[in-house]
């Protein structure tokens, strides 16, 4: 009998943190990861600043981070944590699915990234990174590769420098006699660099200009 009871509380091994400045949430997540059988220990933060003085979060397997903070933000801290190669496990916590934080957040250590209105994955996300994998949900998942196929089909595009000052402005919506006075060039010579710059694109206006910048993150 006294084994057992032994066995049952070294299966409880897990600590686990949560930076989220969201009481409401918090609460939320605190109560879904206190149900795994799992996790002896949940500790919380509200800042990122908070999180990095307390020397206890370098005891943490897995931490849940909110990526909109006051201060320093999600992505900045997964990037210091990793930097200073600390073995935590990071999921990343968000409202929104901008590619460019799913992908900055990976970039910067990140083992998964969380909708939080997606919860019940909760069990399932610590079961893969306690197995050595990385998590992220179906939506995000499709982000991914939606943004991985765009990458694939991204044009190769070798502008010169003031090719690419041209096209900053022109986004900006600088007409070329602005854009002649800016540059303090002829009008003729910024017409130039625009036709030059419609042909390496392969666009035929402002619209379609716009957009493919915008697509491909040409700039």
């Amino acid at each position: 009998m006294s084994h057992k009871m032994e066995s049952s509380a070294d299966s409880k091994t897990i600590r686990i943190g949560i930076l989220e400045n969201d009481d409401f949430f918090l609460e939320e997540l605190k109560n879904r990861i206190s149900e795994l059988d799992n996790v002896s220990e949940i500790l919380s933060w509200k800042t990122g600043e908070m999180l990095l003085r307390d020397p206890q979060h370098k005891n943490i397997d897995i931490l849940f981070l909110d990526i909109m903070l006051p201060g320093i933000n999600g992505i900045e801290v997964v990037k210091i944590l990793s930097e200073k190669n600390e073995n935590i496990k990071v999921i990343m916590l968000t409202n929104m699915n901008s590619d460019e934080m799913i992908f900055n957040s990976i970039k910067n250590g990140a083992l998964g990234y969380l909708l939080k209105s997606e919860l019940g994955q909760i069990k399932n996300i610590v079961d893969v990174l306690l197995g050595g994998g990385a998590y992220i949900t179906p939506t995000i998942a499709l982000r991914v590769f939606s943004s991985f196929r765009r990458s694939i089909d991204k044009p190769k595009v070798y502008l010169t420098d003031r090719e690419k000052q041209i096209l900053e402005l022109l986004v900006k919506g600088k007409t070329i006699p602005l854009l002649s006075k800016f540059l303090d060039l002829s009008e003729h010579t910024v017409q130039g660099y625009v036709k030059s710059i419609y042909r390496k694109l392969q666009v035929h206006n402002r619209s379609e200009l716009a957009l493919k910048v915008q697509e491909y993150s040409i700039l």
